[in-house]
């Protein structure tokens, strides 16, 4: 990512965020205002590796990878796709894979051994992707989101890269 890309990393990640809302809490206008802001405040300060996707000089998708446990912290090993987000009109068409295919490789050349990623319990599309990707289920529970302000059901994925 460039700062050239920062204003449209920041309306991608809102536009598929609200393009795939589950819950009825998530049309609440408190909950978009503070993601939107949280999308606009991570484009501009990412304490993370952003990769864009592009097509015709247009970016359509980006994904990050950090430490989970210990987001920013480089020395930690970013092992953790925390990030994956498309433009609603390029979902379906293999940029998440690609992206996450990306992701991987890099993790790979580190010799990071697993990499995991988390979704919404709900978010069966996203689900489906990670597991055709050879993602397995390890962990389900609840997380307070930040960027959400609420508490949110969520599965967590892992898979060996090495």
């Amino acid at each position: 990512m460039t700062a050239a890309d920062t204003g449209a990393v920041a309306r991608i990640g809102f536009d598929a965020w609200k393009s795939s809302r589950i819950h009825q809490s998530w049309f609440e206008p408190t909950v978009e205002t503070r993601v939107e802001d949280s999308f606009l405040t991570f484009a501009g300060r990412p304490d993370a590796e952003v990769l864009v996707a592009v097509a015709a000089n247009e970016v359509i998708g980006w994904g990050a990878r950090d430490s989970r446990e210990h987001p920013g912290d480089r020395s930690r090993g970013w092992d953790y796709i925390s990030d994956i987000w498309i433009a609603p009109h390029w979902q379906g068409k293999g940029v998440g894979s690609a992206l996450i295919g990306e992701l991987l490789s890099r993790m790979h050349f580190e010799n990071l051994g697993v990499a995991s990623i988390e979704t919404d319990a709900s978010n069966d599309p996203a689900l489906s992707l990670y597991k055709k990707l050879g993602f397995t289920e390890v962990w389900q529970g609840t997380d307070f989101s930040p960027s959400l302000g609420l508490d949110q059901a969520k599965v967590r994925l892992e898979k060996s890269i090495l």
